[in-house]
């Protein structure tokens, strides 16, 4: 297959494309305060979305299914996942956290999704007006997990 050719003019629409979104992003990202928000926001869901794959490889193991390193997050397996290691937590709040749409606005994955792949004024607007309910509902995840006493020691 052969590399692709564009002309000079078009390489420079191209560059100066690169160069906007470049501008765009660090526009976005100009507040340190901002900045250390999206980390924040994006690190615990991180630490939400690893701690519900430990469950959710055993899962897939117990049902015979082959686990891969890439694990898939899908509201319609989240609940039984969960439930199946024991864990009774609300099926809105799990909703809120892992689903693909809410009623509020963007999930929380869907909002880290969009912070990660993609940044725009809009998302970083959502994320700071609704700061205290999404990491709430991390939060709230993250104490259920936390709060299980292992009885079987």
């Amino acid at each position: 297959m052969r590399s692709p050719k564009i002309t000079e003019q078009e390489k420079q629409v191209l560059r100066n494309n690169a160069k906007t979104e470049l501008e765009r992003l660090e526009a976005c990202l100009a507040d340190q305060r901002t900045v250390q928000l999206l980390d924040e926001f994006k690190n615990k869901f991180n630490i939400c979305e690893s701690v519900y794959k430990v469950i959710l490889a055993e899962h897939q193991k117990r049902k015979g299914k082959q686990v891969t390193s890439f694990l898939k997050v899908d509201m319609t397996q989240v609940p039984h996942a969960l439930n199946f290691a024991g864990y009774s937590f609300e099926r809105t709040l799990l909703n809120e956290l892992f689903g693909a749409s809410s009623l509020k606005g963007k999930t929380v994955k869907k909002l880290r999704d969009e912070t990660t792949h993609g940044i725009n004024e809009k998302v970083v607007k959502e994320i700071i007006a609704r700061k205290d309910e999404v990491f709430g509902y991390m939060d709230e995840f993250l104490t259920g997990i936390r709060s299980f006493e292992n009885k079987a020691a």
